[in-house]
């Protein structure tokens, strides 16, 4: 029997989206491409492939072996290319358009002032940030590159883990003297309740679990903003807080970081221009202040 890798490849995309129409998106083909190829690859083995999971499509039982090794097969040639060096890392010849997403504070704080530092090794990529809290579908082709705080479940995507985003306790003093400063004493900005699972926020809890909280928000930015005028705390990451002026960090405070990792589009994390950005990024982000290595 002939090897039918788009069969295969198709039956990896299909499992890893659970639909037909995300798998036919990923593939650039339409769904009538993707279940030809199903039906193909169902006739070459003798068997059904891929049943249907309450909402979603999942590979049949007898499937599962068939499955990890298209999965293992896509593995191989995905590492043999992402490991072949790019031809000249310095050639003006890489270039292209990236499309990176991630939460707004990191893209600002931590990529975008390391701008000319790409554009001085690779005057020819067009560096696209995308600050969203939502995660933007890298399947979808939305963007070529996510920066996440916590690591994905899964997904058609390659990751990475970089770094810690370190965070500090940050006070408006107001006037008063930073040795007087008592943060159990003074109201604090919080993270609003959709985001009360993340670990600093669960750090403030447990360590300042009867705070008076005067104000909520879903970004650190929108956090400083609402700290101006009067003296108050907040659990900011150093990036953000570092930044403002009028904000003092505490001594003796360390809340819990933030797990920082790469995604890549599975189909272009080969590609030259990606890659020179996924690693420009590894080395750019791990600064050893705002964000740490393990």
């Amino acid at each position: 029997m002939s090897l039918d890798w788009e069969g295969l490849r198709t039956l990896v995309h299909v499992c890893q989206s659970g639909n037909m129409s995300a798998a036919a998106r990923e593939l650039g083909v339409n769904q009538t491409t993707v279940a030809r190829r199903i039906a193909r690859l169902e006739d070459r083995v003798g068997y059904a492939v891929l049943r249907r999971d309450g909402p979603g499509i999942v590979a049949t039982p007898r499937a599962q072996t068939l499955l990890q090794t298209a999965l293992q097969m896509q593995s191989n040639v995905l590492d043999f290319l992402a490991q072949e060096p790019v031809a000249d890392p310095n050639a003006l010849s890489v270039g292209g358009v990236v499309r990176l997403t991630g939460v707004g504070a990191i893209l600002q704080n931590c990529v975008a002032p390391h701008m000319a530092s790409l554009h001085h090794r690779y005057p020819e990529i067009a560096l696209e940030l995308i600050g969203a809290n939502r995660n933007l579908n890298l399947p979808q082709r939305e963007a070529d590159i996510a920066i996440r705080l916590a690591r994905p479940d899964g997904g058609a995507f390659h990751i990475r883990r970089i770094g810690n985003l370190e965070s500090g306790i940050y006070c408006n003093l107001d006037g008063m003297s930073a040795d007087a400063v008592d943060p159990a004493t003074l109201p604090w900005i919080d993270l609003d309740d959709s985001l009360a699972d993340k670990p600093e926020q669960q750090w403030l809890a447990r360590h300042f679990p009867h705070r008076t909280t005067i104000g909520y928000a879903n970004q650190a930015s929108i956090m400083v903003a609402m700290m101006a005028g009067h003296a108050c705390c907040a659990v900011l990451p150093l990036c953000v807080g570092e930044r403002a002026e009028f904000l003092r960090r505490l001594d003796g405070y360390r809340p819990d970081g933030r797990e920082v990792w790469l995604l890549i589009h599975q189909d272009k994390r080969h590609l030259p221009h990606v890659r020179a950005v996924v690693d420009w990024l590894a080395t750019t982000l791990v600064d050893g202040d705002f964000i740490t290595r393990f």
